[in-house]
């Protein structure tokens, strides 16, 4: 009994006996382990074998489950050796689950250390991605009464797209379809410039109507909101309304803060009320600080609220409680038509047809349509990327598991011989599953809350401050939780399913093997696969970005500082900001380190571009030929600064001003639609119809890009920008090495022009042209860092695999090698098994990546089957496979055949 006693006590330990019938039981085992052990040595066998080939009657539970199921108490549904009987009711037994789950994850602490960190970078990736589609397109918009109610109303451009901005005689014809709206309110986003007298900063604000809170249904945390008083065209008012966030910053919070003077944009206002903490403005994703009304000075404004022609305004209407934006719709129909009808210059587009009303409910808004598309596409592959990396996870802890269960087989062997029924079993091994997935899934959501929180305390390179409301609501814990248990029940389903099968016999115990190695196989080509598609698509974003790099956009973008100079902000009449602007710029022509200096209206490659419709002289237009062109208002010395060749006529001087001829430059795209083998130079084009005034074209310069980089070339057209003065310019300075200098004494320049101006953001060319590729950055860097874990998992993935055969097939290997066989044969034949798996996989994920590339081509710069990156990546998981499975195939050629054979 004391040679075999440490195996029978760990057998029967728990088994549910009293303490006689455990005695006896040990006794019975004891004998028959000896009388084993006697016959082998009676066969020849040494001791060590004799040993072995008695504790295989143990293992096989052949002996031990019949005699512990005699001696043990009927039970209806017994759940495990060493359980307690279960109490009666649901609950009960879910809590002996529970706990018996937690005891057993404890007793593997590395099993359930890489389990939950697994689970974790799944999960949270997934929440992270959710939170960021909730906010942008299923949350209302925050702090404003019955969003449900809100729709958003459209006015179609000239040149024929429906989602455009409107005048504000339109937003007073929509305002006075009483029948199905019960409030329309007008507003447009703008920066302002603010002081409070002791410091001055660029904020977003929002030009509103009158009742533009009372139709969003928001009430002041403070003071009031605007009156009717304060209509256009009324009065001109003096108030403004401040964020709750400005409130607390520069008022600390106090009510002496409503009467207070604020200096925006060089007007003295009056501070009439404070929203409230939640309502950030009626623009998604930006969160504005100040409100001032149409009625204010027209250098809070920016447009003619009375030309029907001048059109920014964004349109919000209340719907009446018993009409939807269907039947609002078919009324604003008949309303477009009466509006052409009796304005049939300012509301007839480019076909010649009356421009449209569209309305949209406030859910089918919060994109704004005109980028719905593009935007949904970039969250679908954000969606897509997150799901791969979660399904990767649910494998990789599905093939843990399918280990761990090999190993538990005598466990689950006792269970069942003690009259557990398989369906028992398997809620056990789901919940112990799904309390597994609950601690990756709570780890994951603290995980997401903190990338979240990196989000938005990030600052990126854009001109505009995101104000994105990320956070973990109960919509994303609900989220959560549901797909952590979808990922309990996805990845313990099949191990449980194996787990709770009943003991093989001695004969269809290799076959049971073979089955489970076959599963563990197919999770490894689903990891493969999901990995070969995000290196994929993440090479061909890397590789976007490369070619962008090399494009030639036309101009050069080496060592060039912009300052964006917006002087009328300041409180300054046109005239004397037209006046500071050129002394800026022949200031700082004049500073050490400045090679070149020019102002233009637009930066090439930016977030906005002006377009305008043009006549050309001597040029007929086709019937809906869409003649409005893109252009830029630059000074003198612009093309040299930018590096743009001239290649014919000459380029402006410091003389192309007001009073002087109108003259413009035009590209080569320009000069063969309008002049096709004619000499563009004499040209004429006007950009105020067909009476003019013309300008006379003087200069050609080759085509560049002007809005993406990969645009086909457009007609483009350069102005003197003294000859129609722009509101704002931004002055470009190219510079020697010392680029901080050069900017250090723009700023300290301007500060002793503009004393107490707002300091501008002054950014460099190569930055400014990064924003147009901030969609394919994020998306190249989350792709390379989840495609590296993925690849990361799928070679763990492997060589377990490959070393859970090696195990399994010990004693074929030595068999293999006392017959005859080398080394070598047996690592081909083990390298052959794993590169089998890894070849599967990457053709599978070949097909999935070439699918998906295809779908977002869109979003690159290189054909979606780029031949180097669907070369390299494969090549590259084939050679992390090839060593992930070298390991084990070591390992298997070190067999002892003797020591192999006789473990058997």
């Amino acid at each position: 009994m004391r040679e075999w006693q440490p195996e029978i006590e760990r057998r029967l330990r728990g088994a549910q006996l009293d303490a006689a019938s455990e005695a006896q039981i040990a006794e019975e085992l004891a004998q028959h382990l000896e009388d084993v052990y006697r016959e082998r040595l009676a066969r020849g066998a040494t001791p060590d074998e004799a040993r072995e080939a008695a504790l295989t009657e143990l293992e096989g539970d052949v002996v031990l489950a019949p005699r512990i199921r005699r001696a043990t108490r009927p039970h209806p549904e017994p759940l495990a050796v060493g359980a307690p009987a279960a109490g009666p009711g649901w609950f009960s037994g879910l809590t002996d689950d529970l706990r018996h789950g937690a005891r057993a994850l404890r007793r593997s602490p590395v099993f359930t250390i890489i389990a939950v960190l697994v689970i974790a970078l799944g999960i949270g990736a997934n929440t992270t991605i959710f939170s960021v589609v909730n906010a942008l397109l299923l949350r209302p918009l925050p702090g404003v009464r019955d969003p449900g109610e809100l729709a958003a109303v459209f006015t179609s451009d000239f040149s024929g797209p429906r989602y455009g901005a409107s005048s504000y005689p339109d937003f007073e014809a929509i305002e006075g379809a009483r029948d199905v709206f019960s409030a329309v309110a007008a507003y447009s986003p703008n920066t302002y410039a603010v002081s409070d007298g002791r410091r001055s900063r660029r904020v977003m604000g929002e030009r509103v109507s009158h009742n533009y809170f009372q139709t969003l249904g928001v009430r002041p945390a403070l003071g009031r909101f605007f009156i009717a008083e304060e209509r256009a065209g009324r009065a001109t008012a003096t108030s403004v309304v401040i964020s709750h966030a400005l409130w607390q910053r520069d008022f600390a919070a106090a009510p002496e803060a409503i009467g207070a003077p604020l200096r925006v944009n060089g007007e003295v206002l009056t501070i009439v009320g404070v929203a409230p903490e939640t309502f950030r403005g009626a623009l998604r994703g930006v969160s504005s600080e100040l409100w001032v009304p149409l009625s204010a000075p027209a250098t809070l404004i920016g447009f003619d609220p009375n030309h029907r022609g001048d059109r920014g305004l964004m349109v919000m209407a209340r719907l009446q409680r018993d009409i939807d934006a269907a039947a609002a719709q078919t009324r604003l129909a008949v309303l477009a038509g009466q509006l052409h009808a009796s304005y049939p210059d300012a509301w007839t587009d480019i076909n010649r047809r009356s421009r449209v009303l569209t309305v949209l409910p406030e859910s089918q808004a919060r994109v704004p349509p005109q980028v719905r598309a593009p935007v949904l596409g970039f969250v679908a592959l954000l969606v897509t990327v997150v799901g791969i990396v979660l399904l990767i996870a649910c494998t990789n802890v599905a093939n843990l598991m399918l280990s761990r269960a090999s190993a538990r087989r005598g466990e689950m062997g006792v269970r069942l011989a003690l009259g557990a029924t398989r369906g028992r079993i398997m809620r056990h091994l789901l919940t112990e599953s799904v309390l597994l997935a609950g601690l990756g899934g709570a780890v994951g959501v603290l995980l997401s809350a903190w990338l979240l929180r990196a989000v938005t305390v990030a600052r990126l390179p854009i001109p505009v401050p995101i104000a994105l409301d990320i956070g973990l609501d109960l919509r994303v814990l609900a989220f959560a939780l549901v797909i952590t248990l979808a990922v309990g029940i996805l990845f313990g389903i099949i191990p449980a399913l194996q787990s709770s099968r009943a003991p093989a016999p001695l004969l269809r115990e290799a076959a049971t093997r073979i089955t489970k190695l076959r599963l563990r196989n197919a999770l490894v080509v689903v990891q493969v696969a999901a990995s070969l598609v995000l290196l994929i698509i993440g090479g061909l974003f890397l590789r976007s970005l490369l070619v962008a790099q090399r494009i030639d956009p036309g101009f050069d973008t080496s060592a060039m500082a912009l300052v964006p100079l917006e002087l009328e902000s300041e409180g300054m009449t046109t005239e004397q900001a037209r006046q500071l602007t050129e002394r800026i710029h022949e200031r700082s022509a004049a500073l050490p380190g400045v090679r070149a200096a020019a102002l233009a209206e637009d930066v090439p490659l930016g977030l906005g571009h002006a377009r305008r419709s043009i006549s050309v002289a001597g040029y007929a237009p086709q019937d809906g030929e869409d003649m409005e062109v893109s252009f830029n208002g630059v000074s003198a010395g612009y093309f040299e600064a930018m590096g743009i060749r001239l290649l014919r006529g000459r380029s402006f001087t410091p003389a192309d001003r007001e009073g002087a001829p109108l003259v413009a430059v035009v590209n080569e795209a320009f000069a063969r639609r309008f002049w096709p083998g004619a000499d563009p130079i004499g040209q004429r084009v006007s950009m105020s119809g067909s009476e003019g005034p013309f300008m006379e074209v003087v200069g050609l310069v080759p085509d560049g890009k002007y809005i993406s980089l990969t645009e086909e070339p457009r007609p483009y057209f350069y102005y003197p920008y003294l000859q129609a003065p722009p509101t704002s310019m931004t002055l470009h300075l190219r510079t020697g090495s010392d680029l901080a200098a050069v900017v250090r004494a723009v700023r300290a320049e301007l500060r002793a022009l503009v004393p107490g101006i707002t300091p501008p953001e002054i950014i460099t060319l190569r930055q400014h042209l990064g924003l147009g590729m901030m969609p394919q950055r994020i998306a190249a860097a989350m792709l390379v860092v989840l495609g590296g874990l993925a690849l990361l998992v799928a070679a763990v993935g492997l060589y377990g695999v490959i070393a859970y055969s090696v195990a399994q097939r010990t004693r074929e290997f030595g068999v293999r090698m006392a017959l005859g066989a080398v080394a070598a044969d047996v690592s081909r034949m083990v390298l052959g098994q794993g590169l089998r798996v890894a070849a599967v996989g990457l053709l599978i994920g070949a097909g999935l990546a070439a699918a998906l590339a295809w779908a977002i081509r869109g979003f690159l710069f290189v054909p979606p089957f780029d031949i180097p990156t669907f070369i390299a990546v494969p090549a590259l998981l084939a050679a992390t496979a090839a060593v992930a499975t070298w390991i084990p195939a070591r390992r298997a050629t070190r067999t002892d055949p003797l020591v192999a054979i006789r473990a058997e």
